[in-house]
């Protein structure tokens, strides 16, 4: 099944471990009533150049905040004589009917390795998603965003995406090797590879919790 955009997910510490070194990105976790969630979650969109990459957009409570730096962007520009000032780095949506900021100056690019799990809705049980038209727009910006700053303009995203990008594409180059190498080709599976993901994260949790696991070496996932 080729690989789906449109999507939210949570991001495996692995990830951050290997990525982040700087701490430039979103917190992977947050304490929200002296309870650690795991949040944020991000919307993800395929990359238009190369197969198995998506770019993940985190998304964000904090309206106030949001609506604030997105307001005093558009005057900034207004101050400097911009007639139709714009900000493609913020955009406000809504996700199973309440409104949230996402935050495309945070974004990063992900494989499908780093994913820990799909955000999925409880009652239905089914992947949460927004409206088409939104999609539309948070992708266009995105994808603006994202050629401009390979084009020079670094200080439009928080992190260095240009280096996280490239060690992507380097890792799935080896990992596509060693497959053509080792096993026939399969035909990928984005939604199988997120639920096996998912099952190994939680028996993992049941390992530790439980004493099984002696492994001191094994990651923390």
């Amino acid at each position: 099944m080729k690989q789906k955009q449109g999507y939210f997910y949570f991001i495996s510490d692995e990830f951050y471990r290997l990525f982040d070194k700087e701490q430039r990105l979103m917190k992977n976790k947050e304490t929200i009533d002296g309870v650690l969630h795991g949040r944020p979650c991000f919307y993800a969109f395929e990359d238009n150049r190369t197969p198995g990459i998506l770019w993940c957009v985190p998304v964000s409570s904090k309206l106030k905040k949001y609506e604030d730096i997105y307001a005093h962007k558009i005057e900034r520009q207004r101050e400097k004589g911009v007639e139709r000032p714009m900000c493609n780095t913020i955009y406000f949506a809504e996700i199973m009917g309440i409104r949230r900021a996402f935050l495309i100056q945070n974004m990063f690019p992900i494989t499908n390795k780093y994913i820990a799990s799909m955000y999925m809705d409880r009652n239905t049980q089914r992947p949460v998603t927004i409206e088409p038209g939104d999609e539309r727009a948070i992708v266009s910006n995105a994808r603006d965003v994202i050629r401009l700053v390979f084009g020079g303009n670094t200080r439009l995203v928080f992190s260095d995406i240009i280096t996280t990008y490239k060690n992507l594409c380097a890792e799935l180059g080896q990992e596509r090797e060693s497959l053509t190498s080792e096993t026939p080709a399969k035909k990928p599976s984005f939604i199988a590879d997120i639920k096996q993901r998912q099952a190994e994260i939680a028996k993992r949790d049941r390992e530790r919790k439980s004493g099984i696991s002696n492994n001191k070496n094994e990651p923390d996932l």
